[in-house]
């Protein structure tokens, strides 16, 4: 563990960065993604793989040609399989080896072993200062972000590499906005349901606008001057949903942000007035 404060544990786990560095150059391989930002740099970081012995570097493409073939098609957020892959090793975190672990699918512990060598000498140095800086500038901003959460158990997953415009304000959000997402069964089924006594239709992902609304507008009242991602991002606009709901947001949400109201009124204003 990297960090702990009363909220949050911050770990940067061998196995569960060398999973998401396979799986990502495995997708940008494919031309999946290809037009992120993580995706691109993933494709691009082999300086050095040259130098290392040919052993290793015909295990780490062995092992990539696997994550290609059975990971890199599959959804690493909304495939449950792949969760509980992401979960297993970071309960592993930095064990030694991952083989015979109950719990974790045969092919990728194998795949995971043969690249570790690799992995180890070549990139994990510079991925693990990495993610070290973004938890001691995440950490010196907020005292309490390219990601994704799961749920039950609760997972933050942040890429360190992935170029965050605005540093310390925009980890604050993007922490505040992923940690947002372990209530969106409670949010969805409270939305459903003022939605459905309104007699409206839901709108298309409905819980993420709540999301993209409470951490920027959180994170701009903490930093004044700070423009939220969906608003640099030009979400609101793009998104006709969102665009629809966002005078909403305003007009009922906020107040209930700023302690006026509770939230079951707020989200039935909501779905009165869509």
């Amino acid at each position: 563990m990297v960090a702990e404060t009363q909220l949050f544990a911050f770990h940067s786990d061998f196995w569960v960065n060398l999973h998401h560095f396979l799986y990502v150059t495995a997708r940008a391989r494919a031309g999946l993604d290809a037009t992120r930002g993580a995706v691109i740099s993933a494709l691009a970081d082999t300086v050095g793989f040259g130098a290392l012995p040919r052993a290793q570097q015909d295990a780490w493409n062995s092992a990539l040609a696997h994550y290609g073939r059975a990971v890199a098609p599959r959804d690493i957020l909304f495939d449950s399989s792949l969760v509980a892959v992401n979960d297993r090793l970071a309960e592993l975190e930095n064990a030694s080896s991952v083989v015979g672990s109950v719990g974790l699918d045969s092919g990728i512990a194998g795949a995971l072993e043969q690249a570790a060598p690799a992995y180890r000498l070549l990139w994990w140095p510079r991925h693990d200062a990495a993610n070290r800086r973004w938890t001691a500038e995440a950490l010196s901003h907020t005292n309490w972000a390219g990601a994704y959460t799961t749920e039950y158990p609760s997972h933050i997953n942040v890429g360190s590499l992935d170029a965050i415009p605005g540093q310390g304000p925009a980890k604050f959000e993007t922490l505040f906005h992923e940690v947002l997402h372990t209530m969106d069964d409670s949010l969805f089924t409270m939305v459903r349901a003022s939605f459905r006594e309104a007699g409206k239709r839901l709108p298309h992902d409905p819980t993420h606008a709540f999301i993209f609304f409470t951490a920027g507008e959180v994170t701009r009242k903490l930093f004044p001057g700070y423009v939220p991602f969906a608003e640099s991002g030009g979400l609101w606009t793009r998104n006709a949903d969102f665009a629809r709901m966002l005078p909403l947001l305003r007009a009922h949400w906020e107040p209930y942000l700023d302690g006026r109201g509770s939230m079951e009124e707020s989200v039935r204003r909501i779905a009165a007035g869509w």
